[in-house]
């Protein structure tokens, strides 16, 4: 019968309830159970160490009066023994340190300029194209400035040699050249070697710049020797010609075909060597005309540029030493 109580809805609700019980009696024994766990003992925290402060008694430095004439250097033993029972502190001892030399302001760079600057100038002395190497001497007329800083001084003389370009018929100054100061400061004497070439300078006197202005070489007044030489080149060369054909020629057959040739006689003879010696006259007339038949007169005071073709830089100029005082 028990058994169909537990089958029957009310058996069930029972038996529901009695199962909720018992789990809610186990759920409250284990809570029951259970203790908590013990907290951590509190433990003390460490005392702050204070910075400690440490106090140094001294006395301030005297420098010592001078010694009186005839007393020792090295104090009594009694003022010694008063010092050290009074309990005054002695005087520290003063140390000087040298600090580090600063060093010395660096000096300024040397005035310089870029490559290709071109420096108006103007002949000393009259120029001549002939066998010798022919010596430029002028002066800078204007001041060369870049960067806010004087490159190279008006007045400042140039040097250089000159040699006769016969196909323009004009002076060329291909360089080296050398410029040289003449200030009236410690700059006297500064001699600096440039390579650069000499360019005509045509200035009107309207202001205006004319058709050769920048053109390579000086141009200058073409001088003739002798203007006769010509003519007698013209005539030793007709001449030397005209004897040939004066000669007597007799045909002669060869594997090349007919060919004219002068005839063994005295005439002949006499025409051959006078055309030898009109070949040599000629030969010695047209050597001399090349050589200096003409050449050119650059007259003083011509304008020109000194074209640089390179960096100036005056850093590479050399100082002449100052002059020792004369005894």
């Amino acid at each position: 019968m028990s058994r169909d109580f537990f089958t029957s809805p009310t058996g069930q609700v029972v038996l529901v309830v009695a199962v909720l019980a018992v789990g809610i009696f186990t759920v409250r024994w284990q809570n029951a159970q259970r203790t908590p766990a013990p907290l951590p003992a509190a433990t003390a925290a460490p005392s702050v160490v204070l910075p400690k402060t440490l106090t140094r008694e001294g006395a301030r430095f005297k420098a010592p009066l001078p010694a009186p004439t005839g007393a020792s250097a090295s104090p009594s033993p009694a003022a010694t023994a008063t010092t050290a029972s009074s309990g005054n502190p002695h005087p520290l001892p003063l140390v000087l340190f040298s600090g580090p030399k600063e060093p010395p302001p660096a000096e300024p760079h040397a005035p310089s300029a870029p490559f290709g600057r071109l420096i108006p100038c103007e002949t000393v002395v009259a120029l001549e194209s002939n066998r010798l190497e022919t010596p430029v001497i002028g002066l800078v007329t204007e001041d060369v400035w870049h960067d806010g800083r004087l490159v190279i001084p008006a007045g400042a003389e140039v040097h250089a040699r000159a040699a006769l370009d016969r196909t323009r018929e004009r002076l060329a100054v291909p360089g080296p050249w050398k410029i040289v100061w003449r200030t009236p400061d410690s700059e006297n004497g500064t001699e600096l070697s440039v390579d650069g070439l000499a360019l005509d300078r045509e200035l009107r006197a309207t202001g205006e710049w004319g058709p050769h202005d920048g053109s390579a070489g000086l141009r200058g007044q073409v001088v003739k020797t002798d203007d006769d030489r010509e003519l007698k080149l013209f005539a030793a060369s007709f001449l030397g010609a005209a004897t040939v054909a004066l000669q007597d020629t007799r045909l002669t057959t060869g594997l090349l075909g007919e060919a004219s040739q002068p005839t063994t006689t005295a005439r002949n003879a006499a025409l051959s060597g006078t055309s030898a010696v009109l070949r040599e006259y000629a030969q010695s007339i047209r050597d001399s005309i090349t050589r200096d038949g003409l050449y050119l007169r650059v007259p003083a005071g011509k304008s020109f540029y000194l074209y640089v073709t390179q960096s100036l830089d005056l850093g590479q100029a050399r100082r002449l030493a100052a002059n020792p005082p004369r005894l």
